[in-house]
């Protein structure tokens, strides 16, 4: 009987050895959890920056309402891009079967000046009576409705420190601001929407039109783009999500390197950290590990156990640390809002698998040295 019941007593069914550890000190529990969190919360923040500044770099071409946007020849992204079209592109795009809508805007880059305050932007021009190519939501206010009115970014009118009612300059021309836009600060610069007659005057070039929004009547995006560059000369025709995914590409490039970087020397130290975590804490219970061994336990009961614990670590770790992210995205954005955050499930979900090899890893590597160990050693003084 006392064997029986010795046998019976090392079965792990019969004592969770594993969850006894971790309810023994809940104070060091939450401390290794805290820890391998405050890990997650840098690994997914910093990747959270870089995925949504990127996300947030496209909102124009991602919201405006274009199916189709029509450039020069050899231009296939809005951003960052030099584009002139001839006058009559606009007629010729609008008369192609399958266009609901076409109209023509003007991007370009300006300072927008009150009094002693500058600050740089993206001039939007667009049609007043198509109403293509202008904000898409007002935080405040109405849309521009004359050559002299202006929808301003309403992050931009913050750092102004305008508001709707007073004037702004721009390549000395005066505009009073009737609206403020949302959604409409990137990190190629925060929008400014005017008229198409105002946008050509501060060029000096009349009528001039950088690129034509088209709507479709129903027809394949794809199919209306490769339709219109057969039916027009010398401009090419780029399907909006193919326009928005170069424009994310050529942005990534030039802007998020150096945040690819942080993100990736932060998932490194994260992991470091976890590692160490689970290293110290798988540590701390050696003696303990040896007095089962001592008593009889087998080596892969004690790896079990271990296993079990750095599973539920690990993964209390990434719920905390996730959950900090997401309430922290917004907090940031808030303080710097030329940046986005977003938490993407892939992601997240490989930064997962990565927190629970390194904890695996951290609390099996020293608990091996067991099987090494003399039972008996653990009870010398």
């Amino acid at each position: 009987m006392t064997t029986l019941a010795r046998k019976d007593w090392l079965r792990p069914r019969r004592v969770p050895f594993a969850t006894r550890a971790l309810l023994y000190d809940r104070l060091r529990v939450a401390i290794s959890i805290g820890a391998i969190g405050f890990a997650i919360l840098l690994v997914l923040l910093l990747r959270g920056v870089m995925d949504g500044t990127v996300e947030k770099s496209t909102t124009y071409i991602d919201n405006v309402g274009a199916d189709v946007v029509v450039a020069r020849e050899g231009v296939t992204n809005m951003a960052l891009s030099a584009s002139v079209l001839p006058g009559d592109v606009l007629e010729q795009v609008a008369a192609i079967p399958g266009v609901e809508k076409a109209a023509g805007i003007v991007r370009l880059p300006a300072i927008v000046t009150v009094g002693a305050e500058n600050r740089p932007a993206t001039v939007i021009g667009y049609d007043l009576e198509q109403q293509l190519g202008g904000p898409w939501k007002l935080s405040n206010g109405r849309g521009v409705e004359n050559d002299d009115e202006i929808v301003v970014d309403h992050v931009l009118a913050d750092q102004l420190g305008t508001d709707i009612g007073d004037a702004v300059m721009i390549s000395n021309r005066d505009f009073t601001i009737v609206g403020l836009s949302a959604q409409t600060a990137a990190i190629a610069g925060k929008h400014v929407f005017v008229s198409n007659a105002a946008a050509g005057d501060l060029v000096g070039v009349p009528g001039l039109v950088n690129f034509v929004l088209v709507t479709s009547a129903g027809t394949d995006d794809e199919a209306l783009a490769a339709n219109i560059e057969e039916s027009v000369p010398d401009v090419t025709a780029t399907a909006q999500s193919n326009i928005s995914s170069n424009d994310r590409d050529l942005l990534s490039d030039l802007f998020i390197a150096p945040i690819n970087v942080m993100s990736t020397v932060g998932f490194l130290v994260g992991l470091a950290i976890i590692g160490l975590t689970m290293y110290t804490t798988t540590s701390e219970r050696l003696h303990d590990f040896g007095v089962l061994k001592a008593i009889g336990a087998p080596f892969t009961y004690l790896l079990r156990a271990v296993v079990t614990q750095a599973l539920v670590l690990g993964g209390a770790g990434f719920v905390v640390g996730l959950l900090a992210a997401i309430a922290a995205g917004p907090l940031v954005v808030r303080l710097v809002p030329d940046i986005g955050v977003t938490i993407n499930a892939i992601p997240a979900l490989w930064t997962l698998g990565a927190v629970l090899v390194m904890s695996l890893l951290g609390a099996v590597v020293p608990v091996t040295r067991i099987a090494q160990v003399d039972p008996l050693v653990v009870f010398r003084r």
